[in-house]
């Protein structure tokens, strides 16, 4: 459950192809083999997109209800989404956060269904459920089994009528939801836009504020059923809603099930408003927000013409000119020069005008003034030189291959219905590439002249304000606790439930278990490892891997060697330059990267299969003849310094502990040396000073070799292609004499400082961050590996299936996030455990922490909690392998922990085989809380 910005367009969120074509395209008609025209890239690309498209059929019921649906039969599952036409647009002065608060409220029980019961049955049946509200929609979505589709339409139809909002179940959410909010505002980017852009560049209109809504007012609604109540009914009914289902189905089955359950509903009278257009700017606004931070950020943002509207496809195409890949324009007049840490332009697809934006952090000593003049620059460049060709057409390339990619994803072609759907029509997209296709660089130019003026811009400052020493922190706010929420559950629903169970709790098949593994797996004489798998439902290629190369083979004091080594792998070889490597993959719409992790080194790759070969040439000249240029060095070292500047205004929020809690955290369980140690953000810069080219070539030329590569490619391929091109490009790569590298993670002793809180106060936060946890002693290949895996689901494997889940946000609403982790790879990980919650509530979640810890490690789980977490560990894993680059990633593990190609095939045998017995051993040698040790970070804990 979250909130979004608005919808960038599509070159920022690859597109799906769930459209009808209508449109024929130039250079696609039949002809004889005599007459055939070479084929440019760009018509290539389209006629991929239609080659892949299939239909999307459109339904309406008699009560106003409108579905979308699409057949995709490349996986074993379903997305099943119902978008509702309401988001924060539709709120008013004083009631803003409605709708955020509503999509919480969704989730809290039926007439029929008690709280918790939703999450229960999607997670006991392997599915995945989820929310997000936005300015202009609100989207409920399912990703689940497609033989358990039936479950998620009777979920969804059920409460669009008849959910509860139980008065107690609303006060005690609203701790979950502050709790939200909290974390929101630990950020300084996300302070910036929401809460100084937004109100300053609109000042009528509904997109004024945030759409988690202004604290006061979503405090107040808390208070009062009947203003959520009311808005629920005023809004969710079948006549303001769109169903979307892409996937494993049949068609008219599907429809005819959505009938009999939505179809019973009569449609409503909906509430509508006017809404206030945004009247034209007429003058620069200006806001800046200090606060305490590292690093300054600009926000230019210029009001800009509606979806659909000439313009709007015109700037589109400058969103990708501007910040589409390292040889986009932002990228090498403010990242390239060292000016700025990031940079990128933002198009919007909303239902009402919305902005056109640039956006950049600085780099360490450049001030805001430097970045805001960096950024105008490029505007004035717009406005008074053509674009050239080249440019134009790359552009266009990047944003047509995007449909390709989304093709394989049911996720993504759903969530694309259903938002064009709710901001007008999916149909917008049915001549989009029409559209982009006839966009001039006159056009480009007469838009920016048009759009981007300083009388119609909106400049937004971030200005780091550090505390001077000494200062105390502001008081934590105050907030009321609720207490557990114990209300009775009807006999109804009990019984209802029960019925639910018994109906779709069935033992769950593993995916592609009937069928042989399809996966090859070849070794090149100089001992490289190809795997190779065909899947052929979309003409695209993923391509991951892995070198024995990570940071884990540093040596001391050499932190971010392994990191750095990877990057400068992109930034030069012997023939091309960074800019023309990175150019030869953008020209086509395709990509490869190279970074580092702790064990390894990861290859990174996608492209169209016609293109499969190029980008295979593409990553062997970066492994094997990278130049490492002496300026790139430089540039890549500034970069990473104000990387680590911006770390330190990291303070966490609601998806993590930031990176100053990580770092104490490491600290505390490792020993300085151990590869899962890490330096403090000092440590790190001044190692990053210091690396030279001789370090990066020394470690690049021990550690880059064929005998530690793993290769994977999946996609729209065949084996002995891929296995000849492979050949040709990776073949003549020698091994070093030197002994091949072994990896070795050694375990680690019992830490020092088990036992110890450590306290990291964080000025301008509102939310505390608590990181509990040890060293638990477990790897990848431990013979208990998988009652590990079921024990820390149990505790805390999910936000809303697992013992913290349940006790410490759904009952007691301590906490937005909750989770546990348990990180087993080929050394031992620790056990961890993040709690986002209230100051006033951080020693109440500690306290619900250990307990729940003490009461698994002296009492055990029951056979049906191991059931549960058994059958979503497995059920979900279809989900897994819903695109080419899923599937990669798996073989890659297989691969990697010499589990076997038909891994896939066999996991779920893993984890049924566990017994209680096993899990109670996994309990008796993994959960150890006597070791564990408490970094609190951000706000102090109320006393």
């Amino acid at each position: 459950m979250s909130t979004q910005h608005p919808r960038p367009r599509f070159g920022h969120f690859v597109i799906p192809l769930a459209l009808v074509a209508t449109v024929a395209w130039s250079g696609m008609a039949k002809s004889n083999a005599a007459s055939i025209k070479p084929v440019s890239p760009w018509e290539r690309i389209v006629a991929h997109s239609y080659d892949s498209l299939q239909f999307v059929s459109e339904f309406h019921l008699a009560n106003g209800l409108t579905i979308l649906t699409k057949e995709d039969h490349a996986a074993p599952v379903v997305y099943f989404s119902v978008a509702y036409k309401v988001g924060s647009r539709y709120e008013i002065s004083g009631q803003t956060g409605l709708s955020h608060i509503l999509e919480h409220m969704m989730f809290k029980g039926t007439k029929d269904l008690p709280p918790g019961a939703i999450d229960h049955l999607f997670l006991s049946n392997g599915g995945e459920i989820n929310a997000q509200t936005g300015q202009d929609s609100t989207i409920y979505h399912e990703l689940i089994a497609s033989d358990r589709l039936e479950l998620a339409v009777r979920i969804e139809a059920d409460r669009m009528e008849n959910s509860a909002f139980d008065p107690t179940q609303l006060k005690h959410e609203m701790t979950v939801v502050r709790s939200e909010l909290e974390g929101d505002a630990n950020s300084p980017s996300w302070q910036l836009y929401n809460e100084a852009l937004l109100p300053t560049a609109f000042v009528a209109h509904p997109y004024h504020w945030p759409v988690i809504g202004w604290t006061p007012d979503v405090e107040a609604a808390a208070k009062n059923r009947s203003i959520i109540y009311n808005y629920y009914k005023e809004h969710y009914m079948p006549n303001n809603a769109v169903v979307i289902m892409v996937g494993d189905f049949k068609t008219a089955q599907a429809v005819a099930l959505v009938q009999k359950c939505f179809g019973v509903y009569g449609p409503g009278n909906l509430e509508t408003h006017f809404v206030t257009p945004e009247p034209v700017q007429h003058g620069e606004r200006r806001v800046v927000l200090k606060r305490d931070g590292t690093t300054p950020e600009v926000i230019m943002a210029y009001h800009a013409p509606g979806l659909g509207t000439p313009e709007h496809y015109v700037l589109d195409v400058v969103d990708t000119i501007l910040s589409g890949g390292r040889g986009s324009r932002l990228y090498q007049s403010l990242v390239e020069t060292g000016i700025a840490q990031s940079a990128s332009a933002s198009n919007y697809d909303t239902k009402d005008p919305y902005l056109f934006e640039l956006d950049a952090t600085s780099s360490k000593g450049v001030t805001p003034t430097v970045l805001e003049n960096a950024l105008k620059s490029e505007v004035i460049k717009l406005q008074t030189v053509p674009v050239t060709n080249e440019e134009l057409m790359r552009a266009k390339k990047q944003i047509a291959a995007s449909f390709v990619y989304d093709n394989e994803s049911v996720s993504a072609q759903a969530s694309q219905l259903a938002a064009y759907e709710t901001i007008g029509s999916y149909r917008y997209l049915d001549t989009y590439l029409t559209r982009i296709d006839s966009v001039t660089a006159a056009d480009i130019m007469r838009t920016a002249k048009d759009v981007m003026t300083d009388d119609n811009m909106t400049v937004a400052t971030f200005k780091p304000q550090p505390l001077p020493p000494g200062a105390a922190p502001p008081p934590p706010p105050v907030t009321d606790n609720f207490g557990a929420v114990t209300g009775a559950v009807s006999a109804q629903q009990r019984a209802t439930l029960a019925a639910l169970d018994k109906k779709y709790n069935m033992s769950i098949p593993a995916v592609g278990q009937s069928k042989p593994a399809t996966a090859v797996r070849t070794t090149l004489p100089n001992g490289m490892v190809l795997i190779v798998q065909e899947n052929h439902s979309s003409h695209t290629v993923a391509i991951t891997g892995s070198v024995l190369a990570g940071s884990a083979f540093e040596s001391a004091n050499k932190y971010g060697l392994a990191g750095m080594t990877a990057e400068m792998l992109n930034r030069g070889t012997k023939s091309k330059t960074a800019l023309q490597l990175a150019l030869e993959m953008e020209n086509i719409g395709a990509d490869t990267s190279v970074s580092a992790g702790v064990e390894s080194a990861n290859i990174e790759g996608q492209c169209l299969s016609e293109d499969l070969s190029l980008t295979l040439g593409n990553i062997a000249d970066k492994l094997q003849n990278p130049s490492f240029p002496v300026d790139q060095l430089d540039k890549l070292k500034s970069e990473t310094i104000s990387a680590i500047e911006q770390e330190r205004q990291d303070t966490g929020g609601t998806g993590g502990a930031g990176a100053q809690a990580e770092i104490a955290f490491a600290e505390a369980l490792y020993p300085e040396g151990h590869p899962y140690w890490m330096p403090t953000l000092d440590e790190s810069a001044t190692a990053v000073n210091a690396t030279t080219l001789s370090d990066i070539s020394q470690f690049y030329s021990t550690y880059y070799r064929p005998d530690t590569t793993v290769m994977v490619v999946v996609g729209d391929v065949h084996v002995a292609d891929v296995q000849r091109a492979v050949e040709k490009y990776f073949g003549s790569w020698k091994a070093p004499s030197a002994p091949r590298p072994v990896l070795i993670i050694p375990n680690a002793a019992s830490p020092a400082k088990a036992g110890s809180v450590q306290v990291i106060s964080i000025p301008d936060t509102s939310q505390t961050s608590l990181l509990w946890g040890y060293s638990s002693g477990l790897r990848r290949n431990s013979k208990n590996f998988y009652a590990a895996e079921i024990m820390d689901y149990i505790l805390g494997g999910d936000t809303f299936g697992s013992r913290l889940g349940k006790v410490i946000r759904d009952e007691n609403g301590l906490a937005y996030s909750v989770y546990s982790f348990i990180d087993a790879e080929h050394g031992a990980g620790p056990l961890e455990v993040f709690i986002g919650t209230n100051p006033s509530n951080a020693r109440k979640a500690l306290f619900e922490l250990k307990s729940l810890v003490g009461q698994m490690v002296s009492g055990g789980v029951s056979s049906d909690e191991i059931r549960q977490a058994k059958e979503y560990l497995t059920g979900s894993y279809p989900l897994r392998l819903e695109t080419n680059s899923g599937i990669a990633g798996q073989l890659l593990i297989a691969q990697d922990y010499d589990l076997g190609l038909d891994y896939p095939q066999k996991r779920a045998d893993y984890y049924n085989s566990v017994t209680k017995n096993d899990v109670s051993a996994a309990i008796k040698s993994y959960l150890r809380p006597n070791k564990a040790v408490l970094i609190i970070a951000g706000a102090n804990p109320a006393p």
